[in-house]
C-alpha cells in the first residue's frame, strides 16, 4: 500500500493549495487505476502531510510514501518525486523530472509509469494495465479542470455550477475534451445523486447524454462508468448496469471514493458480500474518511439480514442525511426489538421525506412507505421482500401506516394499455383493439425498452450491447500477457544490477528500453494513444441499432399499418434512442 503525500512548491508552507498539491492529486488519480498498487486516498493523505514520513506511514497502514517536489534548477522547472519505505524511510526510488509545463500530463503519466514499473519489480509485474486518459492540451485547461473537479467534491449546487463555469472555458477551446465533458457530466450526476428530487429525470438524463458523449473520447474514465451505471439501474435496465459497475471498478480498484460509491450499486445488483468488501476496502485505503462511509457500509449488512451489524455502522454516520439510510435503520432496529431507536429512525425518515420528497406537505398515510420500495431499484425479489416485511414489523410496533400496493408494469393492464409480450418465440402485440404476432427480431428487444420507458433516452451502446459492439476488437491473450510480465520482469531485475554496480549507460539503455516497452504495449492495447475505440464501437452501435429498429417497423408494417405509422412517428433512432409517443400512450411490456 502507498500514500502519496502532497506534493510541495520548494520554500512553500505545508498547507498550501498550491499547484504542485494539483499535479500530486492527479498522480494519486492515475496510480489508483493499477489493480496491484493499493493507494491511500488523498484526503487522508492529507491529514498526516505535516507528519515525518514514518509517522504518516504508520498511521495510514502504508507499506511505501511518496513524495514529491517542486524545484527551479537553473530556472527550469523540475520535480522531484521520491518513494520510501514506511517504516524505516529507506530510500526505493527517486526521479526528477523536467516539468515540461506545455505537456503537464505527460510528465505527470511518466511518473505513473516509472512508479508502477518500480512496484512491479517488487508487488505485482503488471505494468501493461497501465492505462491514459485523453489528457487537457494546455496547463490552464488542467488547471481549469482540477479546479472544477475540487469544486465537485463539495456537493453543493452553488459548487457545481462554480465548476460548470470551468469546464464551460476549456469546451470553448476545445469542444472535444473529455475531461471537461466528463467533469460537466459528474456536475449532473452530483445534483442527481443529491437528491434534488422536483428535477430528477430531467439531470438524470442530461448526466447521462455527457456522460456517453465523454466515452465516445475516452473509455477510460471510471467514474463516468460510474455514472451510467447508476442512472441505468434506476431506470431498472440491471444488465447493463452491471456492465458499468463493473467495468468502473476494472478500471479503478484501488480508488477510495469510488469503492464507496459502488457499494449501493452492488446491494441494488443483488451483489451485499461484493459490496461489504469494496467498504471495507475503501475505509481501509482512507482511514480519514468522512461519516457518510459510515451510511453507505451498513447498507450490505442490512440486505444480508445481519441487523446487528447494521445498526452499529449506521450510528457512526452521525449527522449524515442519506435519505433512505435512516429507513432501513428503523427496520434492522425493530427486527432487534428496539423500538427506541426504530422510532427515532423512522422520524429521521419520515421528517427528510417531508423536507426533500413532498417539499414540506404532509404525505398521505403510507405515502413514505410507498416511495421506499418503488425508488429503491433492488434487482433480487428477495431484498424488495425484506424491506416490504420490514415496513410491516414497524407498522405493527409503531402503529403507523403500512405500505400500500406498489404498482407493477407487469401487471394490471387496463383497456387503455397496449401490451407488449414474448410469446414463445416470438411477440404478442395489443394495439388500438388489435392483437398480433411478431417474429423475435433483435429489433422488437431494441423497441421494448423503448416502449417500457416511454421519453426517456437510450445510448445505442446500451441498447447493442457493449460486449457485443466491441467483438472483433484485437487484445493479447494469456499467453502474450504472461511474456510480456517476465520480459519486464527480467528488464527491472537488470536495471537494478546495472544500478548496483553504478553503471549509468546500461541503466539507462535498460530504462529506455522498458519505456519503449510500456508505450508500445499501450499503443497495442489501445490504451495509451489520443485516439480512442470507442468512438469507432458508437458509430458501429448506431448504424446497427438503427438498422435493427427501422427493419421490425417495416415487419410490423406487414401486419399492423397502424402500429408501424405510430412507431415511424414515435421512435428516435440515432446516438441516443427515444420513444416519445405522439398521444399519451401507456405500454405494458413484459420480455
Amino acid at each position: 500500500m502507498i500514500a502519496v503525500l502532497p506534493f510541495r512548491g520548494h520554500g512553500e508552507p505545508p498547507g498550501d493549495a498550491s499547484f504542485p498539491r494539483l499535479v500530486g492529486e492527479a498522480l494519486v488519480g492515475e496510480l489508483t487505476r493499477f489493480g496491484g498498487i493499493e493507494v491511500i486516498a488523498a484526503q487522508s493523505a492529507a491529514a498526516v502531510a505535516d507528519l515525518p514520513e514514518t509517522e504518516a506511514a504508520r498511521r495510514l497502514g502504508a507499506d511505501y510514501v511518496l513524495t514529491g517536489r517542486l524545484l527551479s534548477v537553473g530556472g527550469a522547472p523540475r520535480l522531484g518525486v521520491a518513494l520510501v519505505v514506511g517504516a524505516d524511510a529507506t530510500p526505493v526510488w527517486h526521479e526528477t523530472l523536467e516539468l515540461r509545463m506545455d505537456d503537464l500530463p505527460g510528465v505527470i503519466d511518466e511518473v505513473t509509469a516509472r512508479l508502477a514499473a518500480t512496484f512491479s519489480a517488487r508487488v505485482f509485474g503488471d505494468v501493461v494495465r497501465r492505462s491514459r486518459r485523453r489528457s487537457p492540451e494546455t496547463l490552464e485547461d488542467f488547471e481549469l479542470i482540477a479546479r472544477g473537479v475540487a469544486l465537485l467534491k463539495t456537493g453543493t449546487r452553488e459548487a457545481d455550477e462554480e465548476a460548470r463555469g470551468l469546464f464551460r472555458q476549456v469546451l470553448e477551446r476545445d469542444p472535444d475534451s473529455a475531461p471537461a465533458l466528463g467533469g460537466m457530466a459528474l456536475s449532473w450526476f452530483n445534483e442527481w445523486s443529491c437528491d434534488f428530487w422536483e428535477e430528477f429525470e430531467d439531470i438524470g438524463r442530461r448526466a447521462y447524454g455527457l456522460a456517453h458523449r465523454a466515452l465516445a473520447l475516452d473509455d477510460r474514465d471510471p467514474w463516468l462508468h460510474l455514472v451510467l451505471g447508476r442512472i441505468l439501474l434506476y431506470r431498472r435496465e440491471f444488465a447493463a448496469a452491471a456492465w458499468y459497475i463493473d467495468r468502473a471498478l476494472a478500471l479503478a480498484p484501488n480508488d477510495a471514493e469510488l469503492l464507496i460509491e459502488l457499494v449501493p450499486a452492488e446491494v441494488y445488483l443483488g451483489r451485499p458480500e461484493m459490496a461489504q468488501a469494496h467498504a471495507e476496502k475503501a475505509m481501509r485505503l482512507n482511514p480519514y474518511h468522512p461519516n457518510y462511509y459510515y451510511a453507505y457500509a451498513a447498507f450490505p449488512s442490512f440486505v444480508m439480514r445481519e441487523f446487528e451489524a447494521a445498526l452499529a455502522i449506521a450510528e457512526r454516520a452521525a449527522g449524515v442525511m442519506i435519505i433512505d439510510i435512516p429507513a432501513f435503520t428503523a427496520i434492522a432496529s425493530a427486527h432487534l426489538g428496539r423500538w427506541g431507536k426504530a422510532r427515532h429512525f423512522l422520524a429521521l425518515f419520515e421528517t427528510e421525506f417531508r423536507r426533500r420528497i413532498t417539499q414540506g406537505r404532509d404525505p398521505a398515510p403510507g405515502e413514505a412507505f410507498d416511495w421506499l420500495i418503488a425508488y429503491n431499484p433492488f434487482r433480487r425479489q428477495q431484498d424488495i421482500d425484506l424491506v416490504v416485511e420490514g415496513l410491516g414489523i414497524l407498522h405493527s410496533g409503531s402503529g403507523g401506516p403500512q405500505p400500500g400496493v406498489v404498482p407493477s408494469t407487469a401487471s394490471g393492464v387496463t383497456p387503455s394499455t397496449q401490451v407488449l409480450r414474448r410469446d414463445g418465440d416470438g411477440w404478442r402485440v395489443h394495439f388500438n383493439g388489435e392483437v398480433m404476432t411478431l417474429p423475435d427480431l433483435k429489433g422488437m428487444h431494441d423497441l421494448a425498452r423503448l416502449l417500457a420507458r416511454p421519453g426517456e433516452e437510450f445510448h445505442c451502446l446500451d441498447l447493442a450491447g457493449r460486449g457485443e459492439a466491441a467483438r472483433g476488437d484485437t487484445m493479447l491473450d494469456e499467453r502474450g500477457r504472461l511474456e510480456v510480465k517476465q520480459r519486464i520482469r527480467d528488464l527491472q531485475e537488470a536495471l537494478a544490477e546495472a544500478e548496483d554496480m553504478n553503471d549509468l549507460g546500461r541503466a539507462e539503455q535498460l530504462r529506455s528500453e522498458l519505456d519503449r516497452l510500456v508505450e508500445e504495449l499501450s499503443r497495442a492495447l489501445g490504451v495509451g494513444g489520443r485516439g480512442r475505440r470507442m468512438g469507432d464501437l458508437a458509430e458501429r452501435a448506431r448504424s446497427t441499432v438503427t438498422w435493427r429498429i427501422r427493419h421490425a417497423i417495416r415487419r410490423i408494417g406487414k401486419t399492423h399499418p397502424g402500429f408501424q405509422r405510430h412507431l415511424e412517428n414515435s421512435v428516435r433512432t440515432g446516438t441516443f434512442c427515444r420513444y416519445q409517443p405522439e398521444r399519451p400512450c401507456r405500454w405494458d411490456v413484459a420480455t
